[in-house]
């Protein structure tokens, strides 16, 4: 376990809770996954004859984007950083933009948009530098020191071709 203390049972316990939730998240998230390619092979493949109406598509993204919400929850239960929080809001709010009905009016998209241009904002100027621009790709424990580099994560790769340049 990182960074948590280890005489303190309550935090292990949660830590441990946590983690359960995160593996079920995943498991739901499977097994929604193959929920959506059981549709989309019923709707494009056995069906093609009958055209897909935009409501049946609408629906699919739908279902990929909460898909992906599920995974990036793991991620922020996973790494404990403000940048995966505000991956999971944008993800949210880019879904429920989505998932608008047609006979709403444009100020449901115009505060969508101002909210996803405040979470970036939020990105780009609240934000520590180093860990802003993590990502699921790029996970950095806290296993190496500042100033001591290591060649097997992404961040120290980056600080030494930024040293190197």
């Amino acid at each position: 376990m990182k960074n948590i203390d280890k005489n303190n049972l309550s935090l292990r316990i949660a830590y441990v809770f946590e983690s359960i939730l995160a593996m079920v998240v995943l498991l739901a998230v499977f097994l929604g996954t193959i929920d959506v390619l059981r549709v989309i092979w019923t709707a494009y493949i056995v069906d093609f004859h009958t055209p897909v109406d935009y409501g049946q598509l609408n629906d699919i993204l739908g279902q990929i984007l909460l898909l992906v919400i599920g995974v990036e929850l793991v991620v922020m239960l996973s790494l404990h950083i403000p940048g995966a929080l505000l991956e999971v809001l944008l993800y949210a709010i880019a879904r429920k933009m989505l998932l608008l009905p047609k006979s709403e009016g444009m100020t449901e998209v115009l505060l969508g948009v101002i909210a996803i241009a405040g979470l970036f904002i939020i990105r780009k100027y609240l934000i520590a530098k180093d860990n802003s621009t993590m990502n699921i790709t790029s996970i950095h424990y806290e296993d190496c020191e500042e100033g001591q580099e290591c060649e097997e994560c992404e961040a120290c790769r980056e600080r030494m071709k930024q040293h190197n340049v």
